[in-house]
């Protein structure tokens, strides 16, 4: 009877010497459902933000650094008391489209005596100079009219000397608006895309950039 005891004991004497290491915590996942709970909340999004800098994902991070800034410029809530109290078909308002499981946008739908959407200048801003957020950070304090930041980029290795706005032959107009707001040289731009009419080309002299 004594031995089955003795190897019993030497069992958990063996299991108490083992370390077991506690899976790390999935910070990004609570916070990703915490803006879809709340999605006009910029706060949560810049919590989210935050943890996904941490994380490496700065791309991510960058773009809900921009979900929030564009939450604390506009007043979401505030247009909803408006449209309760005029008739919603000539008020402008406001609808929160989910893009995908971590991301909704903010969309401002217009009167019908204001310009359309559609005409609205679709922006990218592609940092090309590796610093940190570049390319957040001026697509949060841009706020030209008819202009719309739609993409944030990376353009590796990260190597652009000078700054510059490359435009869509039909936008050479709001490409010199842009350049004389910025004190940016214009490129035609070699060829078109699906996602963007204009692009601002961050380089190593963007910290100069007014």
């Amino acid at each position: 009877m004594k031995k089955p005891v003795v190897a019993g004991c030497m069992l958990l004497a063996a299991c108490a010497s083992v370390q077991f290491e506690e899976p790390a915590a999935d910070l990004i996942t609570p916070l990703e459902q915490a803006c879809l709970r709340d999605p006009l909340d910029p706060e949560k999004w810049e919590r989210l933000a935050a943890a996904l800098a941490v994380e490496g994902e700065r791309e991510r991070a960058a773009l809900m650094y921009l979900q929030a800034a564009s939450l604390r410029t506009h007043d979401v809530q505030q247009d909803y008391v408006t449209l309760k109290q005029a008739v919603a078909e000539t008020m402008p308002r406001t609808q929160v489209r989910r893009v995908n499981a971590a991301l909704v946008e903010v969309l401002r739908i217009p009167a019908a005596d204001e310009p359309a959407a559609a005409n609205l200048v679709r922006l990218e801003i592609s940092n090309g100079n590796g610093v940190t957020g570049a390319a957040a950070r001026l697509a949060r304090k841009l706020d030209v009219d008819g202009v719309k930041t739609v993409r944030l980029s990376n353009l590796r290795p990260f190597v652009v000397p000078q700054s510059r706005i490359e435009y869509q032959r039909e936008q050479q107009r709001m490409a010199q608006v842009l350049g004389r707001r910025l004190g940016l040289p214009l490129r035609a731009a070699s060829g078109t895309t699906a996602y963007a009419d204009l692009r601002i080309v961050l380089g190593h002299d963007a910290r100069y950039l007014k």
